[in-house]
């Protein structure tokens, strides 16, 4: 109903990643709920000591508890490494995990903080490299069969049987330039580069898509980071010119399946909002920005069509409170966006290891409670 602009029961609810520790507090037990950023260091060192069948089935379970315990409304399950993945190269000390392609001739180093509990690429040959090492990774995705593994859905297909018929199940479906320096460069010096790279990026996510669609996802949160706090990484001349056409084609694919596509991205987006909200025909937009001056109301208000899903304060609210200000920031989301549907309550980006388990469960009791239809907060 929301998603049609309708009023449900109450406000739905969303969250696209839970951190293991905040959930593990949540279920009283160590969770597994992803597979990247807080979830990477659990992923790569059970899948050196060759327990990944372990980690999907934990991760299975783990997941559909807290989405069931926490009665959220949406449900975005991981994409896992395939059935014959073996994880790190080799690991280069303490925490730091070195991975080689050798087929394409590249290589990455990630590594764990403990303090901020995330995994990070700190080095790769394209960082080294610059423009010959994109040239080559580009090279090899034009030369490389677009082609899925079943067993990388295996999360996927889990949720959609145990839940899929009381939740609504994001599929994944991202496209962008990635936001390192090398990339930008590429974007001025060999827009040609750029290009490619897109067009092979949007190869592989329509082939994505299709088998998402397949398993009965209801919608796709897609997109991908293009800004920070003060702006978009790149111009909103480039933006137009080489990635909103790639934009719009993967929009207009989802709606030939009957998918909606909801555009998620952190940062100020304000100088591309047109482009990014009207003319790519994008249904949503996700990540909703707090403290990079994306305010609700505003968006409602000039984009009345686009489904809002946010965006209480990841950065600061939830981490730092107090509960009195969780609760009225919680309030004010509800105040701005909820009336005549169209809106998804959620934090700013995502509950990440630093995001205090009592004030994102202070968030969730706030939106029950006033988050009822028809809307009176």
């Amino acid at each position: 109903m929301s998603f049609n602009f309708e009023e449900p029961d109450r406000v739905p609810l969303f969250e696209q990643g839970i951190a293991p520790n905040v959930a593990s507090e949540i279920l009283g037990h160590y969770a597994y709920t992803g597979t990247g950023g807080t979830g990477a260091k659990d992923t790569f060192e059970l899948l050196m000591m060759r327990k990944r069948d372990y980690l999907v089935e934990r991760m299975c379970k783990d997941i559909v508890e807290l989405h069931v315990k926490l009665d959220l409304d949406i449900v975005r399950p991981p994409l896992v490494p395939s059935s014959d993945a073996k994880g790190p190269t080799k690991v280069l000390g303490k925490y730091t995990y070195y991975f080689e392609n050798e087929e394409a001739n590249l290589w990455y180093i990630y590594r764990y903080s403990p303090r901020s509990k995330m995994m990070t690429l700190v080095d790769s040959s394209i960082k080294r490299e610059g423009l010959k090492g994109i040239e080559r990774f580009v090279e090899h995705l034009e030369e490389s069969e677009v082609k899925y593994d079943d067993s990388i859905f295996e999360v996927m297909d889990y949720v959609i049987d145990e839940i899929g018929d009381q939740k609504f199940i994001a599929g994944h479906g991202g496209i962008g330039v990635p936001m390192d320096t090398p990339w930008m460069l590429a974007l001025i010096k060999r827009p040609d580069i750029v290009r490619r790279f897109l067009t092979q990026q949007l190869k592989r996510t329509i082939e994505l898509i299709k088998l998402e669609k397949a398993r009965g996802v209801d919608f796709i949160l897609g997109g991908g980071d293009l800004a920070n706090t003060k702006g978009p990484i790149y111009s909103p001349t480039l933006f137009k010119r080489i990635l909103l056409p790639y934009l719009k084609k993967l929009v207009e694919f989802c709606h030939g399946l009957n998918l909606p596509y909801i555009f998620r991205t952190d940062g100020n987006v304000w100088p591309i909002a047109n482009e990014l909200f009207i003319e790519s025909g994008v249904d949503g937009y996700g990540e909703i920005d707090a403290q990079a001056g994306m305010d609700l109301g505003e968006l409602k208000r000039k984009f009345p069509n686009l489904i809002l899903w946010g965006n209480v304060d990841c950065a600061r609210t939830l981490v730092f409170g107090p509960e009195e200000k969780v609760v009225q920031e919680t309030m004010d989301c509800i105040r701005k966006a909820a009336r005549g549907g169209g809106y998804i309550l959620g934090s700013s980006n995502t509950i990440h290891p630093n995001v205090k388990t009592q004030y994102f469960l202070l968030m969730l009791r706030t939106a029950k409670k006033y988050g009822k239809y028809p809307a009176r907060v």
